[in-house]
C-alpha cells in the first residue's frame, strides 16, 4: 500500500488547477522522490513501489478521469447507456511477455527458458521489470517517467451522466463484463454485488485480489 498511499495523498493535496494526467504524472514523481528518501534503488525494477490507479475530478458540468493499470472508469447514462472510459491493457500480459521472451531468446538475448516461468513468482518478476510501462505492456505508477505515456485520460459531461464508477481489478466479476458491474452496483449496492464476485470466484478457484471501488451519483 505504499505507493497507493503515497499517490492518494498528493492527489488529495492538489489544488485542481492543473490537467488530471499532469495531476498523475507529479504524483508518480512524488512516488519516485519516496521511494529514494526510503533507499529503495531505482534501478532494481521489479522492487519499485507501484500501484494502478483510477481517478475523477468533478469541474462543474464535466468530470476528468484519468488511469493507469487495471483500474477501470465506467460511466452510466440517462438513456441506460453504459460506456467503459478506459482499457484494461493488463489483459494479456502473460501472453505478450511469453511472446517476448521467445523473441529474445531468437535474437541471442539472455534469457531463461520458459519452464523458469511455470511458477508465479518468476512471472511477476519479469512483467514488473520487462513489461511494466513498456510499449507492449502495461501502464503502472511506479516512479519510472515512461508510466507518463500510459495514462489514459479524459473528460465526460457531466449531462445525462447517472454514475461514474471507479474500480480495481478485485471487483471484476469472473463472468460478466464491466458494464453489468456497473448495473448490479447501482441496482443492487456493493455489499450484494461482491458477495456474487467472491462466490464466483470460489468456484472457480481464483485467488481474490484487492476490492477498491468509487461510484460517484448525479
Amino acid at each position: 500500500y505504499l505507493a497507493s498511499n503515497t499517490l492518494r495523498a498528493y492527489l488529495e493535496r492538489s489544488d485542481g488547477r492543473a490537467s488530471l494526467k499532469d495531476e498523475v504524472i507529479a504524483a508518480n514523481r512524488e512516488l519516485r522522490q519516496a521511494m529514494l528518501r526510503n533507499g529503495i534503488d531505482l534501478n532494481v525494477k521489479h522492487e519499485l513501489w507501484a500501484s494502478c490507479i483510477a481517478v475523477a475530478r468533478v469541474d462543474g458540468d464535466s468530470v476528468s478521469f484519468a488511469q493507469l493499470g487495471d483500474c477501470m472508469a465506467v460511466a452510466r447514462y440517462e438513456d441506460g447507456r453504459i460506456v467503459v472510459l478506459t482499457e484494461n491493457r493488463v489483459v494479456g500480459v502473460s501472453a505478450r511477455a511469453k511472446a517476448k521472451r521467445a523473441r529474445d531468446r531468437e535474437n541471442g538475448l539472455p534469457v531463461e527458458d520458459e519452464s523458469h516461468f511455470d511458477e508465479l513468482y518468476p512471472k511477476l518478476v519479469y512483467n514488473r521489470a520487462h513489461m511494466a510501462n513498456s510499449p507492449e505492456g502495461y501502464g503502472v505508477a511506479n516512479g519510472t517517467d515512461e508510466a507518463a505515456d500510459h495514462i489514459q485520460a479524459g473528460v465526460v459531461e457531466t449531462k445525462g451522466l447517472t454514475h461514474l464508477l471507479l474500480v480495481s481489478d478485485g471487483m471484476f466479476h469472473p463472468d460478466l463484463p464491466l458494464e453489468a458491474t456497473m448495473e448490479q452496483i447501482v441496482n443492487d449496492g456493493f455489499e450484494p454485488y461482491v458477495e456474487r464476485v467472491e462466490a464466483a470466484e470460489r468456484a472457480k478457484r481464483l485467488n481474490p485480489d484487492d476490492r477498491s471501488a468509487v461510484l460517484l451519483s448525479w
